[in-house]
């Protein structure tokens, strides 16, 4: 398997009372596993860490302390200091359609189904904090700079435009053009302008749900 690169980002170890940091590179691999991130050799000799599996725990030594470091205390049995077996999720097959704004039910954000839980639910408090980024309709379009985003015709002035015949265009796809058209019109995003030598057919193209 071959890694696609390397990031490195600071790392924090911290039992709640002593914390130390440290930065880790981290090989980036095109795989799936129930680990988010595996912490190196390297990476274990740049803190001096000291795991123990019989303990199920880490000792960290910080600048205020010895940071001790357990897994879920929650998974120990009351008879031995072994851990217990933690039961696996069921791994998700199909992408989840998550609404992440309740005002648009119907526009959906996908979350591919080999992220897992934990980012998961990290990836969707990011969305929901930087909510107010997204444009739900088209009057959150406005404000975008020209400098940023812009659409040009660019025609050759030596060119004589071919005349078109007109399109002959259905009532329900009038009806979509025209509730576009207006959409644009009232946010501000487009104004009325003629330009007789250069008016062409619309084209109507259907959204891969249908509409």
């Amino acid at each position: 398997m071959h890694p696609r690169g390397v990031i490195s980002f600071p790392v924090t170890l911290s039992d709640g009372t002593h914390s130390r940091t440290e930065e880790v590179e981290f090989l980036v691999l095109p795989a799936t596993s129930k680990h988010d991130i595996i912490l190196g050799r390297e990476a274990i000799g740049d803190f001096n860490a000291h795991p123990s599996t019989a303990h199920g725990a880490v000792g960290v030594p910080t600048r205020t302390g010895v940071a001790i470091i357990h897994v879920n205390r929650h998974c120990f049995t009351t008879e031995s200091s072994r851990p217990c077996k933690i039961p696996r999720q069921a791994q998700r097959t199909e992408p989840e359609k998550w609404i992440l704004n309740k005002k648009f039910p119907d526009q959906t954000v996908i979350i591919g189904p080999s992220i897992s839980e934990i980012v998961r639910t990290f990836l969707k408090q990011l969305l929901v904090k930087n909510i107010d980024i997204f444009a739900w309709q088209t009057a959150d379009m406005t404000g975008v700079r020209r400098s940023i985003s812009e659409h040009k015709l660019k025609v050759n002035p030596l060119i004589t435009p071919i005349v078109q015949k007109k399109r002959k265009i259905s009532p329900e796809q009038t009806k979509a053009m025209n509730e576009q058209v207006q959409d644009l019109l009232h946010a501000g995003i487009i104004r009325e302008i003629k330009y007789q030598i250069w008016v062409a057919n619309p084209v109507i193209v259907p959204k891969s749900n249908g509409t």
